[in-house]
């Protein structure tokens, strides 16, 4: 196994994410109401072979494509009524999207001090996690 780099100040406790995860459901109801609270998702699961395997897919379409991706972002979404699969059909989801670094003076002809990251478009997201209903997969769980 590789020895990778535990980036341990972004590590949070189990009370923190379990609070974080309490926040967002809270949320979700007053926005939408706790009537349509079966209807949102609050995890998005992915298998570790699928993470490896769509981070190796970035790094080759990456290098095909001569773009220095230097992340994955992690995108909200809702289905759309119109989806295939009806089962879907307005439920939250997750689905990640590579990015690539920028510096804000080549992408606004000024810096403003710090280089930042957006999206690559031209590489797949990915989508299609195990999604958890509530209160089946709240966290810890």
């Amino acid at each position: 196994m590789s020895d990778y780099k535990t980036p341990k100040d972004k590590l949070i406790s189990s009370e923190a994410a379990s609070e974080l995860n309490a926040c967002f459901k809270a949320k979700q109801i007053e926005g939408f109401g706790a009537k349509n609270d079966s209807n949102f998702s609050c995890s998005s699961w992915y298998s570790l072979e699928d993470l490896e395997g769509y981070i190796n897919y970035v790094k080759q379409e990456a290098l095909k494509q001569k773009i220095t991706v230097d992340g994955i972002r992690f995108y909200f979404g809702v289905y759309p009524e119109s989806t295939t699969d009806k089962s879907k059909a307005g439920q939250n989801t997750m689905f990640l999207c590579p990015t690539k670094a920028y510096s804000s003076e080549e992408k606004f002809g000024e810096d403003n001090g710090s280089d930042n990251s957006e999206d690559v478009t031209t590489i797949p997201a990915l989508n299609y996690g195990s999604t958890g209903n509530p209160p089946k997969n709240d966290y810890g769980e």
